[in-house]
């Protein structure tokens, strides 16, 4: 979703606007379809921008729907995920004059000379930085078998220990034959 903040900046400082990002599921062909590279599959995000001395501060929180993969037994999940993000946006030039600002920091954030602001990256990083790292399909889950590996939620079952050869020689001892 790309917001145009040429008329925040036209405001007094500390002046707000708000925008809502809605879309459940996200349209591959439309803003946000890049949400879609990291298996975010719906987003719903509020976003207040106040205008600063370098440019807009973009603050806000965001639920999303994530598809995933059960680390246990491995079957496909959806994951809540909810993040609260801040970032400083630098303008690049004014916008009464179209004059060259101070040069912003190295790897911040800039908001181009047509004053539009892409607002998909800013929620797909902040959407993967708070995605669980170990996602669960359930608290109890039970994996899978290392043995077999047969899903122990759907058939919970014991394999006999393999023996380790190793020990053959002591296994004599023990039954009595050394």
């Amino acid at each position: 979703m790309r917001v145009n903040l040429g008329h925040l900046l036209k405001q007094p400082m500390g002046e707000s606007v708000a925008y809502k990002v809605a879309e459940d599921p996200i349209d591959p062909r439309g803003d946000n379809a890049d949400l879609l590279d990291a298996d975010i599959r719906a987003i719903d995000a509020d976003v207040k921008a106040t205008h600063t001395n370098p440019g807009a501060y973009l603050q806000g929180d965001a639920r999303a729907r994530v598809s995933q993969q059960c680390v246990r037994c491995l079957r496909p999940i959806e994951s809540e995920v909810e993040a609260t993000f801040a970032e400083q946006y630098y303008a690049t030039l004014t916008v009464d004059s179209g004059a060259p600002m101070r040069e912003p920091p190295p790897d911040s954030k800039t908001i181009g000379p047509d004053f539009n602001v892409d607002l998909t990256p800013l929620l797909r990083e902040e959407v993967i930085l708070a995605t669980p790292q170990a996602p669960l399909c359930r608290p109890d889950c039970r994996g899978l078998c290392q043995v077999c590996g047969k899903d122990l939620n759907e058939s919970p079952h014991d394999h006999e220990a393999p023996a380790d050869d190793r020990w053959a020689a002591l296994r004599g001892f023990k039954a009595g034959d050394g």
